[in-house]
């Protein structure tokens, strides 16, 4: 829908063009779709950089995500992929739901050990979370993508 200014000026430029044969309406459609192109390939160019920067943010959040397993893998061996409700470590399981269960990178499963009190277990799907970090896999610390190898080689069970 073109605004009243846009319709006078293209009026006038007829009026114009009828009077001393100037194509002057062609040479504004002309220039206004040269501006056109150019806005649609600026934002081409943005529609491109939001979507590598989005995908690198993916790849960042599950670095995150590996960091954050290997702390809770050094300080509780036995227990590191257990989270239970109450425990001051919720706002990391939701962080892991987010980035590792919703994209099926992990299971999680949920028992209720009494009434209101639950125990969630991660079962992460080692192989595809290496997978999914193939890109950046190069920016993980060495002892961080060492410790992703073990976990492979030690629990490489796929989701069922």
């Amino acid at each position: 829908m073109m605004r009243f200014r846009d319709r006078v000026l293209f009026l006038v430029l007829a009026v114009v063009d009828r009077l001393f044969s100037t194509h002057c309406v062609q040479r504004e459609l002309d220039r206004r779709w040269r501006r056109l192109t150019k806005y649609q390939a600026q934002a081409a160019r943005i529609q491109n950089d939001i979507e590598r920067l989005e995908q690198g943010l993916e790849g960042l959040h599950l670095q995150l995500c590996l960091l954050y397993l290997r702390h809770r893998h050094v300080m509780d061996v036995e227990n590191w992929l257990r989270f239970e409700t109450g425990d001051s470590e919720e706002a990391g399981l939701d962080l892991l739901i987010e980035h590792l269960v919703k994209p099926r990178l992990a299971a999680i499963e949920m028992q209720e050990t009494a009434p209101g009190h639950h125990v969630y277990c991660l079962r992460p799907d080692w192989r595809a979370i290496a997978a999914a970090i193939s890109d950046p896999i190069e920016t993980l610390e060495p002892e961080i993508l060492a410790w992703l190898h073990q976990q492979i080689a030690n629990r490489s069970q796929p989701i069922a």
